[in-house]
C-alpha cells in the first residue's frame, strides 16, 4: 500500500502538468467555470465526449477524457457532484470516493485535484481538503499482504503523490484539511491491517507490542502500559481471565493514555475496544462458516488503538484513555465451561451460559477498569452479536446507551463522518434476559426470545453503571465480504472516524 504525499499549488488547472487532472462538476452546469475553460483549451473535446456519453454531472458519475496534449494534464477525470442545491459533505464524500476509485482503475501514481468553489455551500475548504486526503488514503488501500513475486504478484503502484491546485484564499485551510485527512486515513488503514492479519500473527501479544511501538513513534504523546496475567489476577479480573483459560497465548490488558497539557478540564473520554483476537466460540463452538472470519473479533480494539494514534497526532485537547482486554477464545482442556461461575472485577458473579458470549465478559472487566482510571464518559466498540445484523446489516452499527445526551453526541459524531449508527432498545423489561438462579448475571440472554443485541448491551450496562456510556455493536460493519464505499473486502476500520469526530466534539462541548 503506497504512502501518499499531499501538497497544494497555486496554479491554473489548465496549466498544471500531471497524468490525471480531477475536476468536480455540478449536475447540468457542465461545462461551466473551470470545466468550461478546460473544454475551450481542449477544442471542445470535453463537451463533445460528455454529450456522447450522456455525462451531466449526476452524483457519483465519472468520465475520463484524453486531452491530446492541449493542456498540461494528459487526461481529465470529471466527477459528478449532483444538484448544487443538494450538495453537502455527505455528497462530497460519496463523489470523491467514486472519483478516486475511477482514478485507481487508471493505475496512475500521481494526480492533481482542482479545488472546488465551495463558497456558500456549507462545506469549508478545510473539510474539502480533509475529505480528499481521507478518501485517497482509504481507496488506495489494498489487501495483498502476503502475495509474492513467485506467485505472479506485481507490486502495486498506488497513488504516491496528490496535488491540490487552488487559489491563495483557501490554501492554508486546505493544507490543514489535507494533514488531518492523511492522519485519519493512515490510522483507519492501520486498523484495517490489524483486522486483516492472520490470527496466528495478530495475537494479544502482537497487539500489545503494536501499542507500545505506537507510543514510541509518537514521542511520548501516548503513555502505553501493558498489564500481564498476574496483574489482572491481582485486580480480580475473573471474567476476562476466564475467557483466556483455554488459550496457550497470554492475555494482555493494554492501557493507552493521552493527556495533553491543554486538555479540557474535568472530562476524560474512555474508549474500550473488544480485542478477542480469534473467537472459536469456545466449547460452544462455532460452525465452520461462522468461524471463518473470526480474526475480525478484535476489530473494536483495532479501531480504538489506531484512533488513539490519530487523536495524539492531531493534538486534540482532550484527555483520552483506551483499554483493550486482549485474548483469544480458544479450546483446550483448560477452557472455561458452560455452567462455570466467574467473578468480575466489580465483584458481580456471572454464570457462563454460553462460551460464545465471551466478548461481554472481557468488556465487563475492561469497562470497570477504565472507570477506575477516571473515565467520565465511555464508548465501547465491539463485534458483539450477530443479532445486530438483523437490524443494521453491514451498513451501520447498533448504538446502545445509558444516557440519552451522551448517546445523541455519539450518534451525531458517527453521522458527521458517514459512519451510520442506529439507536437500539435498552428497555428495562429486557434486563430479565440476563438473570439466572446461580449467580448475579448470566452471560447470554439469547434464549430469552430475541433481542440478543439488547440483552448483550444490558449486560454491559451493569458494569458501566451510572457513568455515561455508549456501546457500539459493530458486528456487521467491522468486516465486509463485498465492496462497499471505499472499502475492499475485509476489515473496514469502522468506528475510527467516529471516535476522532467525537473527540473533536468533546473538546468543544460545554
Amino acid at each position: 500500500m503506497a504512502s501518499t504525499k499531499f501538497q497544494t499549488a497555486r496554479v491554473s488547472p489548465g496549466n498544471v502538468t500531471t497524468k490525471l487532472l480531477v475536476v468536480g462538476v455540478f449536475k447540468n452546469e457542465f461545462p461551466a467555470g473551470i470545466s468550461a475553460a478546460l473544454n475551450s483549451r481542449c477544442n471542445g473535446v470535453l463537451a463533445a465526449q460528455a454529450n456522447e456519453e450522456g455525462f451531466s454531472g449526476a452524483k457519483n458519475s465519472t468520465m475520463v477524457v484524453f486531452t491530446h496534449n492541449k493542456i498540461g494534464a494528459r487526461r481529465v477525470l470529471l466527477f459528478g457532484l449532483g444538484d448544487r442545491a443538494e450538495f453537502d459533505v455527505t455528497v462530497l464524500r460519496s463523489a470523491v470516493t467514486a472519483a478516486f476509485k475511477a482514478a485507481k482503475s487508471l493505475k496512475v501514481n500521481e494526480l492533481t485535484v482542482s479545488a472546488l468553489d465551495l463558497d456558500g455551500s456549507g462545506v469549508s475548504a478545510e473539510t474539502f481538503g480533509e475529505t480528499v486526503a481521507t478518501y485517497v488514503g482509504l481507496v488506495n488501500y489494498t489487501i495483498n499482504h502476503f502475495k509474492t513475486a513467485k506467485g505472479g504478484h506485481k507490486a502495486d503502484q498506488g497513488l504516491s503523490s496528490v496535488r491540490v491546485v487552488c487559489g491563495s484564499k483557501h490554501e492554508a485551510d486546505i493544507q490543514r484539511g489535507l494533514h488531518a485527512g492523511t492522519v485519519i486515513a493512515s490510522a483507519q488503514n492501520n486498523a484495517r491491517n490489524l483486522v486483516n492479519l492472520p490470527p496466528s500473527i495478530c495475537t494479544a501479544t502482537y497487539l500489545a507490542e503494536h501499542a507500545l511501538e505506537l507510543g514510541t513513534r509518537l514521542n511520548g504523546a501516548l503513555a502505553v502500559t501493558v498489564l500481564e496475567k498476574a496483574d489482572c489476577e491481582k485486580l480480580g479480573m475473573g471474567a476476562f481471565l476466564g475467557v483466556n483459560r483455554g488459550s496457550d497465548q497470554p492475555p494482555k490488558l493494554i492501557v493507552i493514555k493521552y493527556t495533553p497539557a491543554d486538555a479540557v478540564p474535568g472530562k476524560v473520554l474512555g474508549l474500550v475496544g473488544k480485542s478477542v483476537t480469534f473467537d472459536t466460540g469456545g466449547l460452544d463452538i462455532k460452525g465452520a462458516d461462522g468461524m471463518r472470519t473470526m480474526k475480525c473479533d478484535m476489530a473494536g480494539g483495532a479501531a480504538v488503538l489506531s484512533a488513539m494514534g490519530a487523536i495524539a497526532a492531531l493534538k486534540l485537547p482532550v484527555s483520552v484513555i483506551a483499554v483493550m482486554a486482549a485474548t483469544d477464545n480458544a479450546i483446550s482442556g483448560k477452557s472455561f465451561l458452560p455452567g462455570d461461575v466467574l467473578i468480575s472485577m466489580n465483584g458481580r458473579s456471572i454464570e457462563v451460559d454460553n462460551t460464545d458470549a465471551e466478548g461481554r465478559l472481557t468488556l465487563a472487566d475492561a469497562i470497570e477498569y477504565i472507570k477506575l482510571l477516571g473515565a467520565t464518559h465511555i464508548v465501547d466498540l465491539a463485534t458483539l452479536t450477530g443479532a445486530v445484523l438483523a437490524t443494521c446489516a453491514d451498513v451501520g452499527a447498533g448504538l446502545f446507551g445509558n444516557n440519552s445526551a451522551w448517546s445523541d453526541k455519539v450518534m451525531a459524531a458517527a453521522d458527521s463522518v458517514g459512519e451510520f449508527a442506529w439507536k437500539m432498545p435498552m428497555w428495562d423489561e429486557l434486563r430479565d434476559a440476563n438473570k439466572c438462579q446461580m449467580a448475579d448475571l448470566k452471560n447470554s440472554g439469547a434464549s430469552f426470545g430475541g433481542a440478543g443485541s439488547s440483552s448483550a448491551a444490558l449486560f454491559l450496562s451493569e458494569f458501566a453503571e451510572t457513568t455515561p456510556w455508549v456501546h457500539l455493536d459493530i458486528a456487521g460493519t467491522a468486516y465486509r465480504k463485498r465492496h462497499f464505499q471505499a472499502d475492499p473486502d475485509g476489515g473496514t476500520g469502522w468506528g475510527l472516524r467516529t471516535i476522532v469526530a467525537l473527540t473533536r466534539q468533546f473538546a468543544s462541548a460545554k
